[in-house]
């Protein structure tokens, strides 16, 4: 007797990269309301991000930042 329920097999999984993107895209916008509030408020807030405390440009402030995160989460 065969399993009629086979219909998940013709689907891929989820490709590794996708889902590196998609958790950088969604810690990189968190990291960066972080910042512009931080800017807003004329707040030290490169001391908030991990790996932010030498940049130099808020861009690169969380970039580097949400690369770190990644790095630990890894």
């Amino acid at each position: 007797m065969t399993n009629s329920n086979d219909s998940n097999a013709n689907y891929a999984p989820i490709d590794h990269y996708q889902g590196f993107w998609t958790i950088f895209v969604m810690l990189f916008l968190v990291f960066m309301v972080i910042a512009l509030a931080g800017q807003l408020f004329a707040l030290n807030w490169r001391n908030w991000l991990p790996g932010a405390e030498q940049s130099l440009t808020t861009w690169d402030g969380v970039k580097s930042s949400v690369y770190t995160v990644i790095s630990q989460v890894s």
